[in-house]
């Protein structure tokens, strides 16, 4: 009997991981576009690098704290030797530094609607990396749904007049592998936890560990040209109370964001769990809204008919890719 609850917990962890992440993003666009992101010429430059570093190091750090008031953060040294807690740390790099860091590049070079277009296949990618690596069985109601969801974003997405200076095969070749670290995070880190040795907050706590000093070491250093500029640009931020008190909380949001979606991956599936993510964008319309009635100060962009119409698409397919399974499980 209990164990039919598992499959609910994951649909639900699923919805709950694309509207926390939706949040998400609302809020880090919010913290970048407060005084140190437009006006300290470091951050200028390399803010979105150092927002995403600023973003996963206090996930972790959030994440740390409710493991040690659970008394497990001594299972995270143990859970690193073992084969399931290393592919959790490669579905790290894969999610974390690798995709972020082409997705900025991506914008930079291509534009944003280029880049929201090619990334919009993350979740067609990670259902062809389920059923080929981890054996999910995936019917056709399912792939009509994430097309559905697909088309939506791109929809959501679409605005000519931002290519017009693009560099477009160099936008599509960085956009596409976003898209692949992103799907390929969700199928790694499900393979991963599949033998139920590593459960999937240990797992999110070896993602945010890992990933956070990747982006402390490696990624924040080479972008922001050393690690003088990494340590002014934080200081920039912590200098300005608000900007660093949204980013910490933000940082909260999107840890619980990626404990419902790992916690989806484990009960439901790779393939489903993404579809379910993917609708943040959807939710960060919803959240947007609700901004510009609060604080519209910090609201970049209009909710256009296009937007409504994608998100419309996306609800549609998400239904159709889990609704029918739903019964099978």
């Amino acid at each position: 009997m209990q164990k039919k609850l598992y499959p609910v917990r994951g649909y639900v962890c699923g919805i709950l991981s694309g509207a926390t992440w939706g949040l998400d993003a609302v809020l880090l666009g919010v913290a970048m576009a407060m005084a140190p992101f437009v006006e300290n010429k470091i951050l200028v430059a390399g803010g979105a690098i150092l927002a995403s570093a600023l973003h996963d190091v206090f996930s972790a750090i959030w994440l740390a704290i409710y493991m040690g008031y659970k008394g497990r953060l001594r299972e995270l040294w143990p859970a690193f030797k073992t084969r399931d807690g290393r592919y959790c740390a490669l579905a790290a790099l894969f999610g974390g530094p690798l995709a972020m860091t082409f997705y900025v590049l991506a914008i930079g070079v291509g534009g944003a609607a280029l880049t929201a277009n090619v990334t919009a296949i993350y979740p067609l990618l990670g259902t062809v990396l389920a059923v080929l690596i981890l054996k999910e069985r995936t019917g056709l109601q399912t792939w009509l749904g994430i097309v559905l969801c697909v088309i939506g974003i791109m929809v959501m997405g679409y605005m000519p007049s931002d290519n017009g200076n693009a560099n477009v095969m160099g936008g599509i070749a960085f956009a596409l592998v976003a898209a692949i670290g992103w799907a390929t995070e969700g199928v790694v880190c499900g393979y991963g936890m599949k033998e139920g040795r590593v459960d999937p907050m240990l797992a999110l706590l070896i993602r945010e560990v890992v990933s956070g000093t990747a982006y402390i070491l490696l990624v924040a250093p080479i972008f922001l040209k050393g690690f003088g500029n990494v340590f002014s640009g934080t200081a920039a931020v912590f200098a300005h109370v608000p900007c660093w008190i949204v980013i910490v909380v933000t940082a909260l949001i999107g840890m619980s964001s990626f404990g419902c979606w790992y916690t989806s991956i484990d009960n439901i599936g790779a393939a489903k769990a993404l579809c379910l993510n993917v609708t943040y964008s959807f939710w960060a319309v919803i959240f947007t809204l609700l901004l510009a009635l609060f604080v519209p100060q910090y609201v970049t962009g209009n909710i256009t008919l296009h937007i409504v119409i994608g998100s419309v698409l996306m609800l549609v397919g998400v239904s159709l890719a889990n609704l029918y399974h739903a019964n099978r499980l």
